[in-house]
């Protein structure tokens, strides 16, 4: 399956009762595979978070199903992986509405790959009302220790980022330069901006980094796109995830700003790294 560079089209087991858990030491885990979130709510918005990279948002007042393979996200070192979920009510003539009892579910299952989700290794559980204790409206915080990391140069080479005006400054001007890059239809000029992006990501996700494709994946973008990339930076929003070593810009609804004519759009995920801002994810 043709790996896509970074085209985000945005048209984008149980011990007490707190939440469920399987010992990952107890088990004869796998040196390798793919941590997966899966999820489902009815009758109540659902948001959650892995090391704050957001797996699902809580705006909607709809029922829903889905799952988020979060191997991008996943940090080394014990104590610092987090999925964090939110319960909330709903709003308006969608709470009026009579439908399912309300609940919700969020699974962290240990995939491989070819399988499906359910035939994963469950790591924790999380079941609202039955088995999981929450308060609408707070923060539910499952801690974790992967029993592997994701093999990724990221976590080695990314700095502790410090926000301050001068790094959201020169954020900003890396994204614009980014957007002239885009604009020139020039492969290899853009695939100089993406290459740690490209290689990162095929290491987490254990595909091989072929640059062949890589330009093949640019240029068909750039069939359907063309030059027609603009960057918003009115009301921007600068937000810090996976132990500060990632920085997330969107516009003030937590939306990517840099969006094309087609409906497409491209999200900032930058890091520090040897003194210059990197797309990373």
């Amino acid at each position: 399956m043709q790996r896509i560079l970074f085209l985000f089209l945005v048209l984008t087991l149980c011990i007490q009762p707190i939440f469920g858990e399987v010992n990952p030491n107890s088990l004869g885990l796998p040196k390798e595979g793919y941590y997966i979130i899966t999820y489902k709510n009815n009758s109540v918005n659902l948001e959650i978070n892995a090391n704050g990279y957001e797996v699902k948002g809580g705006s909607s007042n709809e029922d829903s199903s889905g799952q988020a393979d979060i191997n991008y996200w996943i940090l080394p070192g014990k104590n610092k992986n987090k999925i964090k979920i939110r319960l909330s009510e709903r709003k308006g003539k969608q709470k009026e509405k009579e439908g399912l009892p309300k609940e919700a579910e969020v699974k962290l299952v240990l995939g491989q790959k070819g399988q499906f989700p359910d035939e994963g290794i469950p790591l924790k559980h999380f079941q609202w009302p039955d088995q999981t204790h929450a308060n609408l409206g707070e923060w539910t915080e499952l801690e974790f220790d992967p029993p592997f990391l994701p093999p990724s140069q990221l976590w080695k080479q990314a700095e502790i980022i410090s926000l301050t005006k001068e790094k959201e400054t020169s954020a900003i001007e890396f994204a614009t330069e980014l957007t002239k890059t885009l604009n020139t239809k020039d492969p290899k000029k853009i695939l100089s901006m993406v290459q740690f992006r490209a290689q990162d990501t095929s290491e987490v996700r254990y595909y091989p980094y072929v640059e062949a494709e890589e330009l093949k994946s640019i240029n068909d973008m750039i069939k359907a796109i063309g030059s027609s990339w603009k960057l918003d930076t009115n009301n921007i929003k600068f937000t810090l995830l996976c132990n500060n070593q990632i920085l997330n810009v969107t516009d003030h609804k937590g939306e990517p700003i840099l969006t094309s004519k087609k409906g497409a759009s491209i999200p900032l995920y930058l890091s520090w790294i040897a003194g210059k801002w990197v797309i990373v994810r």
